[in-house]
C-alpha cells in the first residue's frame, strides 16, 4: 500500500521504518522547524532498526514539509503525534485530502477522529475519509536522531480499533490488520477511548512526586514514582474507569490486565503488584522522567485524558471523585484551569458520541 505517516517523533519514525520492512510505500510529513533532525538519516539513506533484538538497516528517507507531496496518492494516513496537536494538523492536512482515504489515529486514544471531523466541519470542507483510531501507539519504541538509529523494545500486542462510522469498520479493519496483525476489532469507540491506560497510569503518581521531580533531574516514574502507596491513587482511578465502562455496557481490561495482554508486562507474574511490575519491568523500567513538573504525564494526559473521563461520568451519572481531585490538584500547581482547557462531550458535540 502507498501509506502516509503524519508525524516526527519516536512513533512516527518507527511506524514509517515498519512499514517500509513490510513492503509498503511510504512517504513522511515533518514540519519545517524540525526537518533538520534528520539530517544524519537522509545523509546515510535510512536508520538503524533494532526490531526487538533483530537489527538491521531500513533504507528510507521519503521525508517532506510538503503535505500535499506526502498525502497525495496515500490509501492510509497513519496521523501519529501527541493529542494536543490534533486540531493543527487537521487543519493542516484538510485540503489535501480525498474521500476514499483512511486515517489512521495511531496513538493514544483521545476522540481524535470526532475532533478531526470538526475541523473539518468549521472548515466547511466537504471532503470526508474514513477514520480509525486505536487505544495505543502500536509500539514501544525510542529514536536517536543524532545517531539514526530505531530501538524498538516492542511490538504490541492486543491494540483496540475502532472506526468512528460502523458502516466502514470491517472493510477498514481488514486493511489496518494486514499492517498490525495484533488489532482487536471494537464497535464501540468509548471502550476503544476507555482502554487508553495513560490518563490512569499516569498524572496520579506524577501529582504525588511533583517535589522529587522538582529536585532531580533524574526522576524515572515507572522506576521510582509508582510504589506501594503512589499506585493505590492509579487503582482509584482504574476503579472509576471500569465503572464508566459498566455503565455504557462493557468490560474493561484492569490496568495490569491491559499490559500484560499488550505484551509490557509477563503473565507469569501476574500475581505481583503493579507497582512492582512497573518498577522491574524490561520496558518500563528503562522509560526514564518526566524531568519538569510541565509535562505530558500532566498537561496531555489530564487535558484529552482525565477532564473528557470526568465530563462523560457527569453526563452518564458515575462519581469519578478521584479523577477531578487529580485534575483540581494539578490545575492549582500548573496554574491552569485543566476543567476549562480539557476536552468534554460537549466539545466534541453529544450528537457524535452515542450517548443517547
Amino acid at each position: 500500500m502507498k501509506i502516509a505517516i503524519v508525524g516526527s517523533g519516536n512513533g512516527a519514525v518507527t511506524a514509517a521504518l515498519d512499514m517500509v520492512e513490510k513492503g509498503h510505500e511510504v512517504k513522511l510529513y515533518c514540519r519545517n522547524q524540525s526537518i533538520d533532525k534528520f539530517n544524519k538519516a537522509i545523509e546515510q539513506n535510512g536508520f538503524t532498526f533494532n526490531n526487538e533484538g533483530k537489527e538491521s538497516f531500513v533504507a528510507f528517507s521519503d521525508i517532506s514539509d510538503d503535505m500535499e507531496y506526502v498525502l497525495d496518492d496515500a490509501e492510509v494516513i497513519q496521523v501519529i503525534m501527541p493529542s494536543s496537536f490534533i486540531e493543527q494538523y487537521a487543519h493542516t492536512m484538510a485540503p489535501f485530502l480525498k474521500n476514499n482515504q483512511l486515517i489512521l489515529f495511531n496513538m493514544a486514544a483521545a476522540m481524535a477522529s470526532i475532533r478531526f471531523i470538526n475541523v473539518l466541519e468549521e472548515m466547511h470542507i466537504d471532503v470526508l475519509p474514513q477514520f480509525a483510531e486505536v487505544n495505543t501507539l502500536t509500539y514501544g519504541t525510542r529514536v536517536n536522531f543524532e545517531l539514526a538509529r530505531v530501538d524498538l523494545s516492542l511490538n504490541v500486542r492486543k491494540v483496540y480499533f475502532s472506526t468512528y462510522d460502523k458502516t466502514y469498520l470491517s472493510e477498514s479493519f481488514d486493511k489496518i490488520a494486514t499492517l498490525y496483525p495484533y488489532m482487536i476489532k471494537e464497535e464501540s469507540l468509548w471502550k476503544t477511548n476507555l482502554e487508553n491506560g495513560n490518563p490512569e497510569v499516569h498524572p496520579g503518581p506524577t501529582l504525588l512526586n511533583v517535589g522529587r521531580i522538582d529536585y532531580t533531574n533524574d526522576f524515572a516514574l515507572y522506576g521510582e514514582g509508582i510504589t506501594k502507596h503512589t499506585v493505590r491513587l492509579l487503582h482509584a482511578v482504574e476503579l472509576e474507569r471500569l465503572t464508566l465502562g459498566r455503565k455504557l455496557g462493557f468490560e474493561l481490561s484492569t490496568a495490569k490486565e491491559a499490559r500484560i495482554e499488550r505484551g509490557y508486562l509477563d503473565k507469569k507474574d501476574e500475581d505481583e503488584p503493579l507497582n512492582r511490575l512497573f518498577n522491574t519491568s524490561p520496558v518500563f523500567s528503562q522509560i526514564k522522567g518526566p524531568n519538569h513538573v510541565k509535562n505530558r504525564y500532566l498537561t496531555e494526559d489530564i487535558t484529552y485524558g482525565l477532564v473528557l473521563w470526568s465530563s462523560l461520568g457527569h453526563h452518564i451519572g458515575v462519581a469519578t471523585p478521584n479523577i477531578d481531585a487529580i485534575i483540581t490538584i494539578a490545575s492549582t500547581i500548573l496554574e491552569r484551569d485543566l476543567f476549562e482547557e480539557g476536552l468534554t462531550i460537549d466539545e466534541l458535540g453529544k450528537g457524535k458520541l452515542g450517548l443517547e
